[in-house]
């Protein structure tokens, strides 16, 4: 299923949302440029996040103590690259939909710190659940899982215009669409987690990164809910 429109207008334009779509675009047209002059991927393999050099950086080629900076950059500037461009697209498409939503709510400006918050956050995650593989993880997705998840508290009453292939096309309710996304999330980051089960496929995709840039997303959303707040309030009056 895809997401084509939030049915929910926001009243000004998403800035933000748009400066985030242009800059991911343009960093991939470099990536284009840079393959089509030669390149074999070492932006990506500079840049991406590899889990095994934030516990063993001399099996990186990383001297801790001179150059702690390529274990921090690519936090962040893994966030901008891109494998292809159904990744870029796909990415983008969410991003495109939910995050003018969130932007409304939170500000311009918050929006774009609690956009690389939850990126950094969802790179993390990945570090850590694997932490002895040695293959870069680039992309937008944890970033946008965060939005996503903050999107879920805030917005709760929205709905979503989605596709469903190969034909059908109709709104469904903004957490019906969330959870059942972040389920199969789930259920494809566990199947694929090293050391779980038995013998685990070797996935693509960053999937605790989105399982841990949503977390971040709910959980910010429940700290500046404000529905929640005047819950509360309600409750210390009684």
């Amino acid at each position: 299923m895809l997401p084509l429109r939030d049915l929910h207008s926001p009243k000004r334009p998403p800035l933000i949302t748009r400066l985030l779509i242009a800059l991911n675009v343009g960093v991939f047209l470099y990536q284009c440029v840079d393959w089509f002059m030669g390149g074999k991927g070492e932006l990506i393999t500079a840049l991406g996040v590899r889990p095994l050099c934030y516990f063993h950086p001399a099996a990186c080629g990383i001297n801790i103590k001179a150059h702690s900076e390529l274990l921090w950059e690519p936090l962040l500037a893994s966030l901008f690259l891109h494998g292809g461009v159904l990744h870029l697209a796909f990415n983008m498409l969410f991003l495109w939909v939910f995050g003018p939503g969130v932007e409304e709510r939170l500000g311009r400006w918050r929006f774009a710190l609690f956009y690389l918050i939850c990126g950094i956050a969802a790179s993390l995650a990945h570090v850590v659940t694997h932490a002895h593989s040695s293959i870069p993880s680039i992309g937008a997705s944890g970033a946008i899982a965060g939005v996503l998840g903050l999107y879920l508290i805030l917005l709760p009453r929205s709905w979503i215009l989605t596709y469903f292939p190969p034909i059908f096309l109709f709104p469904v309710p903004a957490p019906l669409f969330l959870v059942a996304w972040i389920l199969l999330q789930v259920v494809s980051g566990f199947t694929h987690l090293p050391g779980l089960l038995p013998s685990h496929a070797h996935s693509d995709i960053a999937w605790m990164a989105h399982i841990g840039g949503f977390a971040i997303g709910v959980i910010m959303g429940w700290s500046i809910n404000p529905r929640r707040k005047a819950k509360s309030r309600r409750s210390v009056r009684a």
